[in-house]
């Protein structure tokens, strides 16, 4: 396969530093960040990295001993023509740069976009509708859904080893926007089929209505499959998944450290009477036969779907489905907990997502500046 070019927009920590903070202890496959993972694929060379913030793109010079750096990503993309383009940008202007790559005749045939995909529902439309115009492949970095732990489990799902699916019922400590973009495309990964509608509860600023929240919701699917989705403290159900069919289930702990898959068993001899509660054994999780991180994973399917046109694992209308699901939560709240059909009819809808609350300085320079503060 001929070398293919890739650039990055935003040079932040999903961009380039975090996997200096990741542990040996964090459940995770390195590398993690979009430059290290696109430099751990020989079939992808990096030829620009962009930010607004020069202390950013020394710190990547440093780091990457990459010199092709801009400020301005608009003239990045038309002196480098690359394949590939990371957004690793706040929520807040990625919408504008999606739809700015689509629509500004750079050649883009891939992009590889930070979650979650934008703030409101309209921008997510609008670039969604900009990439399908243009013919490029719009992958958003829920990174589960390239994990190969979690996609072991989508297979047996397929496969039919727990019969007809029930429910998906997910567990994380977060807010429903940022973080929980991995939370609610890790549930709807099972599930064929868009959500119809939701009931909701959830935790709102009431200073602040439009702010990320911590929330929970019970969520239709077509035909008879439900999910439910909890955005609060777990205890030692943090990070789980339950996937439950008609013939078993597939238990994913703790971010999948540990998964337990459960189906069906012949009745006992003697037990007879249990034959109608049914009888379920534990069974062995076959490992992954490849382990690669989700990351490098990611790239390799967006490198398949832009020669396919198939959507990525993790698309732009997924992404924008995780979104749809966590404004619903809220407007259920709003509206007395009553269900709301989903996709939402007011597309205008937003959230301000987890990291745009926090500051609207990038975390790195952020720390940087607390830490010379204490000096």
């Amino acid at each position: 396969m001929a070398t293919l070019k890739a650039a990055v927009i935003g040079l932040g920590r999903i961009a380039s530093t975090i996997d200096e903070e990741l542990g040996p202890f964090d459940g995770v496959e390195f590398p993690y960040g979009h430059v290290p993972c696109y430099m751990a694929v020989p079939e992808v060379e990096i030829v620009g990295l962009s930010d607004t913030w020069v202390e950013q793109r020394e710190a990547a010079r440093a780091k990457w001993g990459v010199d092709a750096l801009y400020a301005d990503y608009r003239q990045m993309l038309e002196e480098t023509r690359p394949d590939i383009v990371s957004v690793c940008t706040s929520a807040k202007p990625r919408g504008a740069i999606l739809r700015e790559i689509a629509e500004g005749g750079y050649g883009v045939r891939g992009i590889w976009a930070e979650k979650p995909i934008t703030l409101s529902l309209a921008e997510a439309d609008a670039a969604i509708a900009a990439c399908d115009a243009a013919g490029i492949a719009l992958a958003v970095n829920c990174t589960r859904r390239w994990r190969d732990d979690y996609r072991q489990a989508l297979a047996l799902v397929r496969q039919g080893v727990i019969g007809d699916l029930c429910s998906v019922d997910s567990r994380a400590s977060c807010g429903l926007s940022h973080n929980g973009s991995h939370l609610i495309t890790t549930l709807t990964m099972f599930v064929n089929g868009r959500a119809v509608s939701v009931v909701g509860d959830a935790q709102l600023d009431d200073d602040n209505p439009d702010h990320d929240f911590a929330g929970a919701g019970l969520i239709q699917f077509p035909g008879k499959v439900r999910g439910y989705v909890r955005a609060y403290g777990n205890g030692p159900n943090e990070g789980s998944h339950d996937v439950v069919g008609e013939r078993g289930m597939i238990r994913i702990m703790n971010d999948a450290r540990a998964v337990e898959v459960w189906t069906s068993a012949e009745t006992l001899a003697g037990h007879e009477q249990l034959r109608d509660r049914r009888a379920f054994t534990r069974r062995d999780f076959p490992p992954p036969t490849r382990r690669r991180s989700g990351g490098v994973n990611a790239v390799y399917n967006l490198m398949a779907c832009m020669e396919s046109g198939d959507d990525p694992h993790c698309s732009g209308r997924d992404a924008r489905e995780a979104l749809d699901i966590a404004i619903g939560i809220r407007e259920s709240e709003r509206r007395g907990n009553q269900p709301v059909d989903l996709p939402m009819a007011d597309r205008s809808q937003h959230i301000v997502s987890g990291e745009v609350v926090r500051s609207e300085l990038p975390r790195a320079i952020l720390r940087q500046r607390e830490e010379a503060a204490q000096t």
